[in-house]
């Protein structure tokens, strides 16, 4: 009988704090909202000084600067110029990308390994030193000279959103079961390209979006390749401004970064819409 009432006791206590624990479960162990504050302040306190020094004259609040900065024909020179690029880079990499990785996942998963080193290259080697590799490869001393030829800044481009691009599309073509559509579409009577486009293209269609916002992004706030290449992009516009117009170029630099933040929410956008995030959401 006694053991039987300790028995009781003791599942009673293991329940109720079972119960405690489910019930706790549910709320953030208070250092994650400590982290969570302290990030908040790390990161949009010098954006909250930036705009207060680009916004007020020191006493009074004014748009004036960011209006002088919007209006400034070489600001929006630079900022057409910097789009200009990203989205031919964008397309130039997205086209050469996802049939390359399409292609080694199908049919030479074997090359996988060096894909994978090849497009993590550009996290190793510093972009100064690959400005200097592609006039010296592609300059007066090479076959092609291409220096003061816009295709030279937009292949630099390209190798340093390849990790990105490469990565977000290669995700894609392996949450999807690429050779089992493959030959279902060949078995209709498709063709490799077509079953390329028409099949594959719109089940990776998250990947390639990612993939596209990601180069956009990184392109837009590129600086170092095209300060060395010579090409006023809005990064070195910004940077030139700023010892002049100091206000004026606090508040474009407000612009870019909602540019940025911009391009973030759409890439959490397509990222929620994506079927694998439908389905862990219907699933929960």
């Amino acid at each position: 009988m006694t053991g039987s009432r300790a028995a009781g006791a003791f599942w009673s206590a293991e329940t109720s704090g079972t119960a405690r624990a489910g019930r706790g479960s549910g709320r953030p162990p208070a250092w994650s909202l400590a982290v969570l504050v302290v990030s908040i302040v790390y990161f949009f306190l010098p954006l909250l000084g930036t705009a207060a020094f680009a916004f007020s004259t020191g006493k009074v609040f004014t748009l004036e600067y960011l209006a002088q900065g919007l209006t400034d024909p070489d600001a929006l020179g630079s900022i057409l110029l910097s789009a200009g690029f990203a989205v031919s880079t964008t397309v130039v990499a997205v086209v050469l990308v996802a049939p390359s990785a399409y292609l080694v996942e199908l049919r030479l998963p074997g090359l996988r390994p060096v894909l994978d080193f090849v497009t993590i290259l550009p996290f190793v080697i510093p972009p100064i030193i690959l400005t200097l590799g592609l006039e010296e490869v592609y300059g007066i001393r090479g076959i092609f000279n291409l220096v003061g030829s816009p295709v030279l800044l937009v292949g630099g481009y390209f190798a340093l959103t390849l990790p990105f691009v490469y990565r977000a599309i290669d995700n894609a073509l392996r949450a999807v079961d690429v050779r089992t559509l493959t030959e279902a579409a060949e078995s209709l009577g498709s063709g490799p390209f077509r079953t390329f486009l028409r099949v594959i293209v719109p089940s990776i269609s998250t990947g390639i979006l990612s993939a596209a916002l990601l180069a956009f992004t990184t392109i837009m706030g590129e600086f170092t390749l095209a300060s060395l290449m010579g090409y006023a992009t809005f990064p070195v516009m910004l940077n030139n401004t700023y010892a002049s117009a100091s206000r004026e170029a606090a508040s474009l630099v407000l612009v870019s970064f909602m540019i940025t933040w911009l391009s973030v929410l759409a890439l959490a956008l397509v990222a929620r819409r994506s079927p694998t995030a439908r389905q862990v959401a219907t699933a929960r």
